[in-house]
């Protein structure tokens, strides 16, 4: 009997062990099933990443995101086709179709044939993306990579007919399209057509969305991995992340990164150029000035900053101020970057200034050194140039590293380049006041040709030009700047002039008689005088001045007329 129930109870434990494993069978199997189910239902899904709304930003299509900046008027950023042909050692290699590894970028094709059972048709004109978020760079948040523009949305007929050729991927198509539109605008190249709105606006709104944060380019991405890690890890610790802000660390190190990086931030700084929208934290600044200052100027061609440059004391916003003199200065030092210069001046480069590479200030030098044989657009803008540089030297990047030492010593006034306010002529005064005192010889050149372009031109002369600005207006109106003409009109009036511009301009023409070259009119008129008698006198503490003075008159009894007449009060 004890037998039998032992046997009983065996079979009533093996029973029980039984139930027990299919009970925990069961939910292993259901939870195995639930990724497939979920994959079939839609595999496209975005997972959760940091910031949501750059994971919703890679997943709308850019004619959505054109249709919500219809607002603010969109178009599109363009790259120059003329720079992006410059064999420079400094310019943008160009792009390659690359495969992007598995890791990185899950293959998209794959997870659309998942979810086409049960999803709805992506809308036309959305962009090409990869599946699921990525993260290259852990300072920015993981983000949908987008890969070009839609073949098959409102660009479809621009790319068979203009762009045929290019390969989809790393955002070829998208450029190539920029390249032509630019190209439509400038008139570079008569057969090119503009752009329908349509796919101008989609071109835009991809370029925005993809320079709103760097995990979205991956080209840009990987380049600058490295980069970022080493130049941006304080972003956060300092600021806190914005939208855009790795790539505005970046542009800002630029000098200092590594060669692929260096190639693909400067194509996201072209886009930019073009248009000031394709600057994340610019456009986010300066959105409301640019609707308030610049209503009615179309977007592109560099034309809302230079409205905002010009707008400047208006601006209501200080951060924008601030954003604008950033991008100016991170643009300065390359003809490519300053849109309206570049293809104003494009015929005077290849005249002048053919061999002369486009980076590192060289081609704007270049054009400076040409400045009177230049055609009169491209003088337009390399006056204008000059006029934002003596108000701020740091614009000048040659003249900055030449005098950082000189700088400090002389005119920092206890503070250091980093620190002085933005827009602030003192230092460029400073330099030009205490001129003799400076050690380094090449500030005192750089500081000298400043002294000579003041000397000419009005504009260029800020202190004058500050004090006499209504006296000009009332007496000198009609009188074109260049060749001291306005100058030697306040002159002409002088009794007529405020008290404060009278003893400027006296001071300014203190200033000038100490070089034969701050004498313009006289150094044009007495050319032949100077190498006949002067040749060998060196320019400065008026020397050249004294030895036409005497040695004209010795020999010509009407010569201290001539002179004379072109010398300033002080000296007479």
């Amino acid at each position: 009997m004890a037998q039998g129930m032992l046997r009983k109870s065996s079979r009533s434990l093996l029973l029980l062990a039984a139930l027990l494993l299919l009970a925990a069978c069961n939910p292993l199997s259901a939870q195995d099933s639930k990724p497939a189910a979920d994959t079939d239902a839609g595999n496209s899904a975005v997972s959760p990443v940091p910031a949501t709304e750059d994971a919703a930003a890679g997943a709308t299509s850019p004619a959505a995101s054109a249709a919500q900046s219809a607002d603010t008027g969109s178009d599109a950023p363009v790259s120059s086709p003329s720079a992006a042909a410059e064999s420079e050692s400094d310019a943008p290699a160009p792009t390659t179709k690359a495969a992007t590894p598995a890791a990185d970028a899950p293959d998209a094709s794959a997870a659309s044939s998942k979810s086409s059972s049960t999803a709805s048709p992506a809308p036309a004109a959305a962009a090409t993306t990869t599946a699921a978020p990525v993260q290259v760079v852990p300072l920015a948040p993981g983000a949908v990579a987008e890969d070009d523009i839609n073949p098959n949305g409102a660009c479809k007929d621009a790319i068979a007919s203009q762009c045929q050729d290019v390969e989809q991927g790393d955002s070829q198509v998208a450029d190539c399209l920029s390249q032509v539109a630019q190209a439509a605008e400038f008139a570079e190249d008569a057969s090119a057509k503009p752009l329908p709105d349509d796919c101008y606006e989609e071109v835009m709104a991809f370029k925005i969305s993809r320079n709103s944060n760097i995990n979205k380019n991956l080209p840009l991405a990987k380049a600058c991995a490295s980069d970022a890690d080493k130049y941006c890890k304080d972003l956060q610790w300092y600021s806190g992340y914005r939208n855009g802000s790795v790539i505005a660390c970046l542009r800002e190190v630029k000098d200092k990164l590594q060669a692929g990086c260096r190639k693909e931030v400067f194509k996201v700084q072209l886009d930019a150029a073009f248009d000031y929208r394709a600057d994340k934290m610019l456009h986010e600044a300066c959105e409301k000035d640019a609707e308030a200052l610049c209503k009615g100027v179309k977007n592109g061609g560099g034309r809302i900053q230079a409205c905002l440059r010009q707008q400047r004391m208006k601006l209501a916003n200080w951060d924008c101020e601030y954003q604008l003199f950033r991008k100016e200065l991170e643009d300065a030092d390359d003809l490519r970057l300053s849109v309206r210069m570049f293809h104003a001046c494009l015929a005077d480069k290849q005249q002048f200034c053919d061999d002369v590479p486009a980076g590192r200030a060289m081609a704007k030098q270049c054009l400076e050194e040409h400045r009177d044989e230049l055609s009169g657009g491209c003088r337009e803008e390399i006056d204008s140039m000059i006029e934002r540089r003596v108000r701020d030297f740091r614009l000048d990047s040659r003249l900055k590293k030449a005098c950082e030492r000189d700088i400090s010593n002389m005119c920092a006034w206890g503070g250091d380049m980093a620190t002085m306010d933005t827009y602030d002529s003192m230092v460029m005064n400073c330099l030009q006041d205490f001129r003799e005192e400076i050690k380094s010889e090449s500030c005192k050149a750089q500081v000298h040709k400043y002294v000579e372009l003041a000397a000419q031109d009005i504009r260029f002369d800020v202190p004058l030009a500050d004090a006499c600005y209504n006296d000009r207006m009332t007496l000198c109106a009609n009188v074109p700047p260049g060749s001291a003409r306005v100058i030697r009109c306040l002159q002409s009036q002088r009794v007529k002039l405020s008290v404060v511009c009278r003893a400027t301009l006296f001071n300014e023409e203190a200033r000038f008689s100490e070089n034969i070259d701050f004498q313009y009119p006289m150094k044009q008129a007495c050319l032949r005088e100077m190498d006949r008698y002067c040749k060998d006198v060196p320019h400065g503490q008026a020397r050249v001045i004294r030895c036409l003075q005497v040695r004209c008159c010795l020999e010509f009894q009407n010569t201290t007329f001539r002179i004379s007449r072109f010398l300033p009060a002080v000296m007479l």
